[in-house]
C-alpha cells in the first residue's frame, strides 16, 4: 500500500472522530492557555493540532514572518472546519480569538509554552531566557527539538524543573507518538503534568531520560548512514537507494527525506546525536558529505539543491544487482538499532514496537 493511500485512510479517520467528538475537553488541572513559538511545519503543524482541543492558544511567530497574513489564514483553516461541520458556531467563535503575534509579551498568562525554532541551541537558549523573565513562575516549558537536550536549554534556576521536551512528528495530526524528554532537574510534578497533557490531545508517547533521548531519530541515523555508506561504496546511487527503500521497507526514501528535512537541520541534529557516543567513527563519512553540501549552501528541497536537484522528475531506475542483499542489510540495520536504543531508552517491548510503527509508517515492526 502506498503512502499517499495510508495517509488518506488516516485522514478520514480522524476527520469522523472529530466528528463525533467536535472539540475535546481539556483535563489538565493548571493547563488551560497553551502558547506555540514558531510558524514553520512543526510549529503550524501543532498549533494546528491543538485547535481541535479544548485549550486557549496564542502563536508566536518570527520578527521576519507577517503575523498579519499568519492569521489570515489560521481564520480561513477555522472557516472551514465551521463550514465541514467539524466544529460549531461557539467552537469557531472562540477559535476566532486565537492570538497570532511576533512578540514574546503576549505569552505572559500561558500555562504551558511549547517552542518549534530552527534547531540551534544558541537560539533556543537565548528564547527561553527571555521567556523567564516575562512568563508566570509556574509556566512550564516544552521544547519540540529533536536533537538538543532539555538541560542545555533550560534557564538556569527554579525554571530547569518546569522544563522538559515535547518532540512531535510531522505531520503532527497523523503521526501519534510524542518523545516526552526529561533532564535530571525535570520535576514529577512537571513530568506529571506534561503526561496528562499529552494524554487530553489523544498522543501516545514514550517516557524518555535525557541521555537516552531522541529514540526514534537515532534509529533512523543509523540505516541513514549505512544508505549513504553503501552509495559511497558504488553498489548503487541515491536513487536507486530511495527507490528499493520506498519499494520494500519504508513510505519514504533516505535521501529525499534528508533534502525534505533540510541538510542544515539533518547536519546540526546528527552531531548532536553523535557528539557523546564512545565510537562515533562510522559517522564520519556521512557527516563530512552534509557538511560538503551544507557549505556549498545546497540545503535541500528549501535551496532547490542538496542530494538531489529540484524540481525532482519521477525517473524509475532499474534495481541494482545486489538489490536484495542491500534491502536484507538495512532491514537487519533497523531490527537491530530499534533493540539497541529501546533497550537504552528502558522502555517496554510494547512501546518500543509502537512507537517504531507510527515513526516509520509500516504495518508491521521490528519486534513483531
Amino acid at each position: 500500500m502506498n503512502n499517499e493511500l495510508r495517509m488518506t485512510e488516516k485522514q478520514a479517520i480522524i476527520f469522523e472522530n472529530l466528528k463525533t467528538n467536535p472539540l475535546h475537553k481539556a483535563s489538565v488541572p493548571g493547563i488551560q492557555k497553551v502558547g506555540i513559538i514558531g510558524e514553520g511545519k512543526m510549529g503550524s503543524g501543532i498549533l494546528n493540532y491543538l485547535l481541535d482541543f479544548n485549550y486557549d492558544l496564542v502563536w508566536v511567530c518570527s520578527p521576519g514572518a507577517d503575523a498579519g497574513k499568519i492569521k489570515r489564514q489560521l481564520d480561513k483553516k477555522i472557516k472551514r472546519s465551521l463550514d465541514a461541520g467539524i466544529i460549531d458556531q461557539m467552537q469557531y467563535e472562540k477559535h476566532l480569538v486565537t492570538s497570532v503575534s511576533s512578540g514574546l509579551t503576549v505569552l505572559t498568562d500561558c500555562d504551558l509554552i511549547i517552542e518549534a525554532v530552527p534547531e540551534i541551541v544558541e537560539l533556543k537558549k537565548s528564547l527561553f531566557s527571555q521567556l523567564d523573565n516575562i512568563v508566570k513562575s509556574t509556566t512550564i516549558f516544552a521544547s519540540n527539538s529533536s536533537s538538543i537536550k532539555p538541560s542545555e536549554m533550560a534557564p538556569i534556576g527554579d525554571r530547569s524543573g518546569k522544563f522538559t521536551g515535547l518532540h512531535f512528528f510531522y505531520p503532527v495530526s497523523l503521526k501519534n507518538i510524542v518523545e516526552l524528554t526529561i533532564s535530571p532537574d525535570t520535576t514529577e510534578q512537571t513530568l506529571e503534568i506534561a503526561k496528562s497533557f499529552l494524554t487530553s490531545i489523544r498522543k501516545r508517547f514514550i517516557t524518555l531520560e535525557e541521555q537516552a533521548g531522541f529514540m526514534l531519530n537515532r534509529i533512523f541515523l543509523d540505516i541513514q548512514n549505512e544508505a549513504f555508506l553503501i552509495v559511497q561504496s558504488g553498489q548503487c546511487t541515491c536513487l536507486q537507494m530511495d527507490q528499493l527503500v520506498k519499494k520494500y521497507l519504508f513510505p519514504f526514501g533516505i535521501f529525499d527525506f534528508c533534502d525534505s528535512v533540510g541538510l542544515d537541520t539533518m547536519l546540526s541534529s546528527i552531531e548532536n546525536y553523535t557528539k557523546h557516543y564512545q565510537d562515533k567513527s562510522s559517522y564520519k563519512q556521512f557527516i563530512a558529505a552534509l557538511f560538503s553540501l551544507v557549505s556549498q549552501g545546497n540545503l535541500g528541497v528549501k535551496t532547490r539543491q542538496g542530494f538531489y536537484r529540484y524540481p525532482l522528475e519521477e525517473t524509475v531506475v532499474d534495481e541494482p544487482a545486489s538489490a536484495g542483499e542491500i534491502v536484507s542489510h538495512l532491514h537487519r540495520t533497523w531490527v537491530s538499532a530499534s533493540a539497541r536504543f529501546a533497550a537504552q531508552a528502558k522502555i517496554t517491548t510494547e512501546d518500543a514496537n509502537f512507537a517504531v510503527l507510527e515513526y516509520f509508517d509500516v504495518s508491521k515492526g521490528p519486534f513483531e
